[in-house]
């Protein structure tokens, strides 16, 4: 058959077709449509908002003999040539370095969940506050990719602390991803691992050749590992718990996007003094190994008189809108209170041991030979 027989064939043919026959065209006709369409990237959906906001924080004592000035943090603190630190001076001065975002392409812990696949970047800063206490902070907000296709590097970096989940996701999947972060131990493997993030950047800062390594006391590292969720509250709520005796964990839930993004300036604040109640807590435990008034037992606590009890300002450097949650914690389990009690009992173990020595000399005194 010659190509004109043929095309006169296919017209005769579209003549004849019965309306049924027509139906099944274009019934296969959308099914070939449907087809490819399902083998096409998913096009571009509207986000719908962060799924969860994850984070970690490190606390530990500024490896030096003195407080540092705001010159000297300049230079600690460069994480970013050319890039220089945040510094508020009242009521407490405040230090905060650039921040630098790390890329990450993993599975998100999320138990009880189909497997969740992140890609992003975790945004790191350092932090000194009093010019003593130093700390190194990750954190990402977690939200919907806008379609299902990883995307080049240059994209993911643009967006520094948000990392998109590709994989599906559902009304329960923030839930499940505050309980995976926030469980007791490591990070299972091949799962985000904020405290590998966070150990880096605080092994950095603590090496730095301008430190001397010479603390004026012993003190232990605290980790705070913090998920922030919005939710339709009246106000923004807070819960925390000791883990063990260095892991805290903060579920905070809060109003809305701009509340979840100031989040991490709460949990900073709250983990410095969780910090500091750690340590004094730490320093009466360490003097009940010497005898009471004795020069051992004076060593440890005085420290902690000359050094860190000034540095006690809840909420000085939180955001007003989430100052509230400071009063929560001011009612449970009671910060301030928890905190004066452990001031209260150094100060009169390092009074009564100076009564005791100044009696000692005065008996010394009386009783020496003309």
């Amino acid at each position: 058959m010659t190509e004109s027989n043929a095309t006169a064939a296919r017209r005769i043919r579209a003549v004849r077709a019965t309306p049924l026959d027509r139906e099944r065209r274009r019934a296969r006709a959308v099914r070939l449509l449907v087809r490819a369409a399902e083998g096409q990237p998913r096009m571009p959906v509207r986000p719908s908002g962060p799924l969860i906001a994850l984070g970690q924080i490190d606390t530990c004592l500024l490896p030096a003999a003195t407080p540092w000035s705001r010159d000297d943090l300049e230079g600690l603190l460069e994480l970013m040539p050319g890039r220089p630190m945040l510094w508020r001076e009242r009521p407490m001065s405040l230090a905060v370095s650039p921040t630098v975002a790390e890329g990450v392409d993993c599975l998100l812990a999320a138990p009880a969940h189909p497997s969740v696949r992140g890609i992003g970047t975790v945004a790191t800063r350092a932090v000194v506050v009093g010019g003593r206490v130093l700390q190194s902070s990750a954190w990402s907000s977690v939200v919907r990719a806008g379609n299902d296709q990883r995307r080049n590097w240059s994209h993911y970096l643009s967006n520094p602390g948000v990392i998109e989940v590709i994989s599906k996701v559902n009304a329960e999947t923030g839930v499940r991803l505050a309980e995976g972060f926030l469980a007791a131990g490591a990070a299972p493997a091949g799962t985000l691992d904020l405290a590998s993030i966070v150990n880096r950047l605080l092994g950095r800062v603590r090496m730095n050749p301008h430190l001397d390594q010479n603390v004026p006391l012993q003190t232990g590292t605290t980790q705070l590992r913090w998920a922030v969720r919005i939710d339709a509250v009246e106000r923004p709520r807070v819960a925390f718990r000791l883990q063990n005796d260095t892991v805290r964990t903060v579920l905070l839930t809060v109003r809305d996007e701009d509340e979840l993004a100031q989040a991490q300036w709460f949990c900073e604040d709250l983990a410095v003094h969780d910090w500091l109640l750690t340590v004094i807590a730490a320093a009466l435990v360490q003097s009940d190994l010497f005898d009471p008034g004795s020069d051992e037992s004076v060593a440890v606590l005085a420290p902690v008189l000359h050094h860190l009890a000034h540095l006690w300002v809840p909420g000085a450097h939180t955001p007003r809108p989430l100052r509230v949650l400071w009063a929560q914690l001011q009612e449970d389990p009671d910060f301030t209170a928890d905190r004066q009690g452990l001031i209260d009992q150094v100060r009169n173990r390092v009074l009564v041991a100076a009564l005791d020595a100044a009696q000692r000399r005065a008996e010394t005194k009386d009783y020496s030979p003309d």
